[in-house]
């Protein structure tokens, strides 16, 4: 049945690729010293929060190439070849975790910039790019003349960055930060392998009966993969539209911030309660914790969840009208010396026992 929709590949163009991804895949001294280089290049620019420097990292990051060996070798189960791209695969995360860890430790004193913890939550979106990427990636390693592209799809995927953030939550003892960062590697290793095992099966470099136990294997690991990043994708869903709801509630249905320029809101569900956090601008009366309190019974109705809010309050002076006199002095009309406010948090504590200014 496969061979009436599957074409087969010459024995000598199967042979020619395996030769091919043989030589990049193995593990040799480029491939060390390309992964040392990427690895810490990586982790500065995680730190220095520039996407710039990251972008380099992964252009000259090699961990793609062996994952195309290993795509290969999972259909044509070819043993040798699948135990070498494994084995080169487990050198390089352990020496990228190694090598990035040694940096952070060194780096301690800095703070985890939002390039680090965006790499914490990955979900069914980054499973998506790590099968666009593995897919086009063995598309360009099956013909000698495309290969060149191979760079741009690993800044499409970026296996380096959050190997590197690994061994960023390592140092800093940040066990959220190591795992989230981990299942976005593990994301990108089984997506890029699957799909690029599936591109060389249709190309006709595997008969399906001889695909079908990598498949079944590689099928397994990404549906282990898919429950917790279907549940971070559902929290982040849910969160967005906390989000948006907190937003229309405190523009359009409360009087306390009539007045008040809102700049932020921040919803925390991994927290009992949920903790939403709103940052305002205001130049108007004080807000007191009563009227937070209120905001908060009116979040709890509108949105159904129990909720903790906290208000943090950026003070602001508005002049309104200027007088020039003769003499070319400026004096402020119709305003009352103000004195200056500092930034407030105020909180209402989930239990109901009353509003708390900080």
């Amino acid at each position: 049945m496969s061979g009436k929709f599957l074409r087969h590949v010459d024995e000598s163009v199967l042979s020619s690729l395996q030769k091919r991804l043989e030589e990049s895949g193995r593990l040799s001294r480029d491939f060390l010293v390309f992964l040392t280089g990427a690895t810490a290049i990586a982790t500065m620019g995680l730190f220095q929060n520039s996407p710039a420097v990251i972008i380099g990292a992964m252009i000259i990051a090699p961990l793609m190439r062996p994952l195309t060996c290993l795509s290969l070798a999972t259909i044509t189960a070819d043993t040798r070849q699948l135990l070498r791209s494994v084995s080169t695969i487990i050198v390089g995360t352990f020496l990228g975790l190694a090598i990035s860890s040694a940096m952070a430790y060194l780096l301690r004193a800095l703070e985890l910039s939002p390039e680090i913890l965006a790499r914490t939550h990955p979900t069914l979106l980054d499973l998506g790019v790590a099968l666009a990427a593995g897919a086009v990636g063995a598309y360009c390693q099956s013909d000698e003349k495309l290969s060149d592209t191979l760079a741009g799809v690993a800044i499409a995927v970026a296996l380096v960055p959050p190997l590197s953030v690994v061994g960023i939550g390592l140092a800093f003892g940040d066990s959220s930060v190591a795992a989230g960062a981990a299942l976005l590697y593990a994301t990108n290793l089984v997506g890029i392998t699957m799909a690029g095992a599936l591109v060389f099966l249709v190309q006709g470099f595997s008969p399906l009966r001889l695909a079908r136990r990598g498949l079944a294997v590689s099928g397994l690991c990404m549906l282990g993969l898919g429950v917790p990043l279907a549940f971070s994708m559902r929290e982040l869903v849910l969160e967005n539209q906390i989000t948006a709801k907190v937003k229309t509630v405190l523009k359009e249905k409360t009087v306390t911030f009539r007045n008040a320029q809102l700049r932020e809101v921040k919803v925390t569900r991994f927290k009992v309660p949920m903790t939403v956090r709103a940052t305002v601008v205001s130049a108007g009366d004080p807000i007191t914790p009563r009227q937070v309190g209120l905001v908060q019974e009116l979040l709890r109705k509108e949105i159904g969840l129990s909720l903790q809010f906290a208000l943090r309050i950026i003070p602001a002076t508005e002049i309104t009208a200027l007088d020039v006199s003769p003499e070319g002095e400026v004096r402020v009309l119709e305003r009352e010396p103000q004195t200056p406010v500092p930034v407030m948090e105020v909180e209402t504590p989930a239990d109901g026992a009353g509003p708390v200014g900080k």
